[in-house]
């Protein structure tokens, strides 16, 4: 079975709010992310057709893979969060979120009691919303009503992430950027028997009162659409 491997750069990998979703039509698996550091990239990863995982605030390398390694395994997602809260994995400074196909109804979410406010997640079948170090305690609400929205539209799930994305940014995004609100954001898509996600699209870097990486997000999206979708 193949894996999509998020390129995982460190053991701390810092991220504000992301989103996971799985679309049970079309078994398309989507995560996105954005913060104010310098890559956030790196912090879930999607298992085609079977699941995904993100693993943010601190974000433990060895978090996430054991959590691949129990959605291959068709662990339910609350095992799978009992599992990470093993010390080994300082779940206290980690955000978990896991979503799986098989256990579609019942996505499992942790947010330990020293990462940083405002903080939390919100669940829902097949959808996961979490974050910390947000600017407002209403903005986790603001980013499920956004995914909501565009599945009762019937939106493509990157457009859905995207907007959603978008959503969390107009409400404040990371409270660290000000009115920049975000320096680095991503979205992964993958699709039933990809061998890599056919939408992978990263900002980074961005500077202390630089672009917002959402927009940027946005504006790459965009181009990645015309190409593809011409």
């Amino acid at each position: 079975m193949s894996l999509v491997i998020c390129m995982i750069f460190s053991n701390r990998t810092f991220a504000t709010w992301s989103i996971i979703i799985i679309d049970p039509n079309t078994k398309e698996i989507g995560i996105a992310g954005a913060s104010c550091t310098y890559n956030c990239y790196g912090i879930g990863q999607i298992i085609p057709n079977v699941g995904a995982i993100i693993v943010q605030a601190m974000s433990n390398n060895q978090a996430r893979e054991k959590g691949v390694e129990m959605i291959l395994a068709k662990s339910t997602p609350e095992q799978i969060i009992q599992a990470l809260k093993d010390p080994q994995f300082d779940p206290e400074r980690q955000q978990y979120a896991v979503v799986t196909l098989k256990y579609f109804n019942s996505p499992g979410t942790f947010t330990g009691d020293s990462t940083k406010p405002y903080g939390g997640a919100l669940i829902k079948p097949g959808v996961t919303v979490q974050g910390n170090t947000l600017a407002s305690e209403d903005e986790l609400k603001i980013i499920m009503d956004a995914v909501e929205k565009g599945q009762s539209e019937s939106l493509n799930m990157a457009e859905i992430l995207i907007r959603s994305l978008e959503a969390g940014s107009i409400a404040g995004g990371d409270r660290r950027c000000g009115d920049q609100k975000a320096s680095s954001a991503f979205i992964i898509v993958a699709r039933p028997g990809d061998k890599k996600p056919y939408i992978n699209l990263n900002i980074f870097g961005q500077g202390k009162g630089g672009q917002n990486a959402v927009d940027m997000l946005r504006k790459k999206f965009e181009k990645w659409k015309r190409k593809h979708q011409a």
